[in-house]
């Protein structure tokens, strides 16, 4: 099998890298604005200042609370 040349390959990760950058910082937060579940959820994080990347949190209280909105959340639907 050829190998390709080394500007295709580059183009192609290029391409690749640029499609998954605009589908997670464009894509998806427009997806989070127009579903009602994904926005409320958001709102709730960013007005209690809880960070979803974090792997693990230590106020335990706030972890809680966010288990609690998440569990109503989704009952509601």
């Amino acid at each position: 099998m050829p190998q390709k040349h080394f500007f295709i390959r580059l183009r192609n990760f290029v391409l690749t890298l640029g499609t998954l950058l605009c589908i997670i910082y464009v894509g998806l937060p427009l997806l989070t604005q127009h579903i009602p579940i994904l926005h409320k959820m958001s709102v709730y994080l960013d007005n209690n200042g809880i960070d979803p990347t974090r792997y693990y949190y230590t106020d335990v209280e706030q972890v809680k609370e966010s288990e609690s909105y998440i569990y109503a959340a989704i009952k509601e639907n």
